[in-house]
């Protein structure tokens, strides 16, 4: 064999030996990374993987403790959220403000719409019969579809439907989706505040009720500061002290 065709070998093969353990190696991250969770805002699905930030079993472990204390039925107000209602559980603002009520946390990190409709549909429900839900949900539906604002205000809209036909005669407020970004002229805030215009269209006045207080997360320019939220997404416990603050009256005013 000469050397230019034993050279010539040698590279188809060392050529077909990279694609093979490329092909191989492709496999395996396949298998490893399932594909992205099903986007659809109004179909309800359960969380499918692990996070870095949270595993799967510490979701299912944390819907299960909702479960239990859903089939009590002793809680008088119920708040159903994400991250920034579960962040609520450690605030001294919110033990203080709340210590009256019987109430029951239903906040998971990361859900969307569609997990809230899943949790509902799976045991959340219970034997409650609250007097007020306070639902803040939808940040976390913003990016994950080409139609983001009008997919997130009809996600909102699926869980208010369902928690009034689970719950007839109790009263739901649905609080508009908190400013998110440092920057007042960004992207997300926008999409916000047209998502936040749309949600208030689903007041009746009578059992549903909405309210947006994200300015009192905000400075006198619009800017959302780091003494309030260190990520720019989740409150500090000067953000949950606003929270608390602003959202009692409406509370105690829906409560009777």
């Amino acid at each position: 064999m000469s050397f230019l065709v034993l050279d010539r070998f040698l590279c188809v093969t060392v050529l077909s030996c990279s694609l093979s353990m490329i092909a191989i190696a492709a496999g395996e991250n396949s298998k490893a990374e399932p594909p992205p969770p099903p986007s659809d805002p109004v179909a309800p699905v359960p969380r499918d993987r692990d996070y870095d930030w949270m595993s799967l079993a510490q979701w299912q472990k944390e819907h299960a403790e909702n479960v239990v204390v859903a089939a009590k039925g002793e809680a008088e107000l119920v708040f159903i959220g994400d991250s920034i209602t579960a962040s609520t559980r450690g605030s001294e603002s919110w033990k203080k403000t709340f210590a009256n009520y019987r109430t029951a946390n239903f906040g998971i990190g990361g859900d969307r719409t569609q997990n809230i409709l899943w949790r509902l549909q799976h045991g959340e429900i219970g034997a409650l019969k609250p007097k007020l839900v306070v639902l803040l949900i939808g940040t976390n539906n913003i990016g994950m579809t080409d139609h983001d604002i009008p997919d997130t205000v009809r996600g909102v809209a699926a869980v208010v439907g369902r928690l009034h036909v689970a719950f007839p005669s109790t009263k739901v407020l649905v609080l508009g989706i908190f400013p998110r970004d440092e920057n007042p002229n960004s992207p997300v805030r926008e999409k916000v505040q047209i998502i936040n215009a749309a949600l208030a269209k689903l007041d009746d006045g009578k059992t549903i009720f909405v309210r947006d207080i994200g300015k009192i997360f905000l400075e006198a320019d619009g800017v959302l500061s780091t003494t309030v939220s260190q990520d720019h997404l989740h409150l500090t416990e000067e953000g949950l002290r606003r929270w608390a603050e602003a959202l009692s009256p409406i509370v105690q005013q829906l409560m009777k």
